[in-house]
């Protein structure tokens, strides 16, 4: 009752929010899918996975959870996962639905593998439209129907507009699919965890490469969504500038809503002829922003920037939109090309190309792999989970703070871990690479930058 009742006066109050933010409509649709367990084959398929440092491993507090005895009872039969993510409803959904394909796709396999034995996992993710005024209701609807996790929430505002609701009432918010350095903080959010590199670490790498190529100093446009999202970079980057000589010429920024090309905003970075623009457009707005450079560059021969893009656009089919405006840009990823032929040759790449393949989500396997990663990590602490004696929401989140791991589509040299208050980013290490907007496959550039792992 005690839970019910938080619920429902937090629904109220969103729902007017949602109401005043969107006339009324919530768009919401949902999917669910669940898989019946099979028998396993000689080779599971699941993760490498390295027990975490020797010594006591931190364990959360269920002492102030609205009911603990629901955060410490056994998991059984099936395991509910839910999510959020944007589906419908404008630039961010165009770009990053197919992450709920990966994820689906990678809880089926899980289940044929048999990779938690007896228990099934099921899997519900709602459609919050990237709007973070529906997210704490398609949350709502999941506690409701079930739901034990929650994992892959896309957004900043919108894992930001659940956390609360989510730590007071002991349910995982496991790897938010952001890289805000807000999911860096056990101490006051415990029961929150990222899955990218955080935007921080993902700045001081833009700009140690910049500095190198540019040791006299640089002038640098910045074009940012206006979100929590784009405002983090923004910040480190207006943090970190004079210590790497970055002159800073120009500020823009676009509306996350606004799908309509960034003419005037570009425009103004042309009038200052930087030669390097950091850049971080939300979804499909990756490949108008593209555009309106190359537009700019075609008006001001000789003007020829060297642009780094956000790694959320680091996907080819993201990419792909912007045809030619996309050659020679940087930006940096953790996981492998799986469009390169060699990548793919390999045994782990192969097998989830050969599973996309099988379930006819070909189209998707580059953007896609990003949700098929996210949830191989999750049923990976589900596995930990369990093999310490018992599947509960609070042994689920003690896993995940005391986890190591590789993926089947990790870079070699990449490692997923956390552990404790130590070490609160499972993903900290990762490769600058350009891409070729003629083969569609990005190369290294340099080495593997391990430098910012706890």
């Amino acid at each position: 009752m005690k839970r019910k009742t938080y619920r429902a006066i937090a629904l109220a109050v969103v729902g007017s929010l949602a109401i005043a933010a969107c006339g009324g409509d919530d768009g919401g649709t949902s999917s669910d899918t669940s898989s019946e367990a099979t028998s396993a084959p000689d080779e599971t398929g699941a993760p490498d996975d390295t027990d975490a440092a020797d010594g006591e491993a931190w364990t959360v507090s269920t002492d102030d959870c609205v009911d603990p005895d629901a955060a410490n009872a056994p998991i059984e039969g099936t395991i509910k996962i839910g999510s959020a993510m944007p589906l419908s409803g404008g630039v961010a959904a165009a770009a990053f639905a197919p992450v709920k394909g990966g994820f689906e796709a990678y809880v089926k396999y899980a289940n044929e593998k048999k990779l938690l034995g007896d228990i099934t996992i099921e899997v519900a993710i709602e459609d919050d439209q990237y709007n973070k005024d529906l997210t704490p209701a398609a949350v709502d609807k999941l506690l409701d129907g079930g739901a034990h996790v929650f994992s892959g929430i896309i957004g900043t505002p919108n894992n930001l507009a659940v956390r609360d609701l989510l730590n007071e009432e002991c349910y995982p918010q496991l790897l938010a699919l952001t890289g805000s350095i807000g999911w860096g903080d056990a101490e006051n959010y415990p029961w929150t965890t990222g899955v990218l590199i955080p935007y921080d670490v993902e700045v001081k790498a833009y700009a140690t490469a910049i500095q190198r190529d540019f040791p006299d100093g640089a002038d640098v446009a910045v074009f940012v969504v206006n979100s929590e999202f784009g405002q983090e970079y923004l910040t480190t980057i207006e943090e970190i500038a004079g210590e790497y000589g970055l002159n800073i010429v120009d500020e823009q920024t676009i509306e996350a809503t606004d799908s309509a090309p960034p003419t005037a905003q570009i425009n103004s970075i042309a009038a200052k002829q930087p030669p390097v623009i950091m850049a971080v457009p939300l979804g499909a707005g990756c490949a108008t922003f593209l555009g309106e450079v190359a537009n700019a560059k075609a008006a001001n021969p000789g003007w020829e920037p060297r642009v780094y893009i956000t790694a959320t656009c680091a996907s080819s089919l993201i990419l792909g939109l912007a045809g030619d405006a996309a050659n020679g840009l940087y930006t940096s990823n953790n996981l492998v090309d799986v469009l390169d032929p060699e990548i793919a040759a390999l045994p782990a790449v192969a097998e989830y190309l050969a599973f996309m393949e099988a379930e006819g989500l070909t189209d998707i396997i580059t953007t896609g792999g990003a949700g098929w990663h996210t949830a191989e990590m999750t049923v990976a602490i589900l596995v930990k989970a369990l093999e310490s004696g018992s599947l509960t929401r609070a042994s689920i989140m003690n896993a995940a703070r005391n986890f190591e791991a590789v993926g089947m589509l990790t870079r070699p040299g990449v490692t997923m871990k956390m552990s404790g208050l130590s070490d609160q980013y499972i993903a900290q290490s990762l490769q600058i690479v350009q891409y070729d907007a003629t083969t569609k496959l990005f190369t290294d550039i340099g080495e593997l930058i391990t430098d910012y792992e706890s």
